[in-house]
């Protein structure tokens, strides 16, 4: 999902994060985990370019449950480093999704599935260095919660996406599946966790898939301070790259990570 900010929207995301990643009354937030990431890649490719290119990509992102539901933030930060011109992109996403069960006081919970919500989001990008590139999409529908063995979460968003910038084309749809699988080898903790997106076609962009699955390893673990300090790789897999018929990626991209 790497598109496109205007300046002044990445202000606002700017100004808002300190607020997203300070602690809230204990009545309030209910759980809560920010992670910094560092990713690095070498074989991206982009529109009209015939050269392959390398990237960094520092993400900020946040969660926090609280009492009728929760949100979710974060924000890309990429840095091409050779390939193409220099230059410097944001790529930001929110949602917020309201609990059924929640809502109803009710546990909801049946076989494997576990509860039901109504969400909202909205997507942000922009290149730094084109300020008319910027991004923006509306999406809005249900989310479902599945109580997978094994999994600590695994959810499905069905959403309705509506793209109004960089001009206004339509509607589409878009389905997206989350997850974290924790796991042992040896003693060695790790996590297979991350998201794929499907997106569905509108007036000018083709069908979309776009994968980002992680493997971490919980490096921190091996001096006693768990849960902090991850070292891995995502997989980045994007079939019709922004919506162009015919342009892929296939990325290994090494992962450092710290989770607070």
């Amino acid at each position: 999902m790497l598109k496109s900010i205007s300046l002044n929207s990445a202000l606002s995301a700017a100004m808002l994060l300190p607020v997203l990643l300070t602690p809230c009354a204990a009545d309030f937030m209910q759980w809560s985990n920010s992670e910094i990431q560092y990713l690095h890649g070498g074989n991206y490719n982009e529109p009209f370019n015939p050269h392959v290119v390398g990237q960094s990509v520092i993400t900020v992102t946040h969660a926090h449950g609280w009492a009728y539901g929760r949100n979710f933030f974060f924000m890309d930060t990429l840095f091409t480093e050779y390939g193409q011109s220099p230059q410097t992109n944001l790529y930001g996403e929110a949602y917020s999704t309201f609990s059924l069960g929640k809502l109803l006081d009710r546990d909801l919970s049946f076989g494997i599935f576990k509860d039901l919500g109504a969400t909202f989001g909205v997507n942000l990008g922009e290149n730094m260095d084109s300020p008319q590139s910027g991004f923006r999409a509306w999406l809005y529908g249900v989310t479902v919660d599945l109580n997978l063995p094994g999994f600590d979460y695994f959810n499905i968003d069905f959403l309705r996406q509506r793209v109004t910038e960089t001009a206004d084309i339509g509607t589409s749809w878009q389905i997206t599946p989350v997850w974290k699988l924790p796991f042992q080898i040896a003693g060695t903790k790790w996590s297979f966790e991350g998201f794929a997106d499907f997106i569905g076609s509108n007036q000018t962009a083709a069908r979309q898939a776009l994968a980002q699955p992680q493997l971490r390893l919980d490096l921190g673990d091996f001096w006693g301070d768990e849960n902090h300090l991850f070292i891995g790789i995502e997989y980045q897999y994007w079939h019709n790259k922004y919506g162009i018929k015919g342009l892929h990626d296939n990325v290994p991209q090494a992962l450092v990570l710290w989770k607070f």
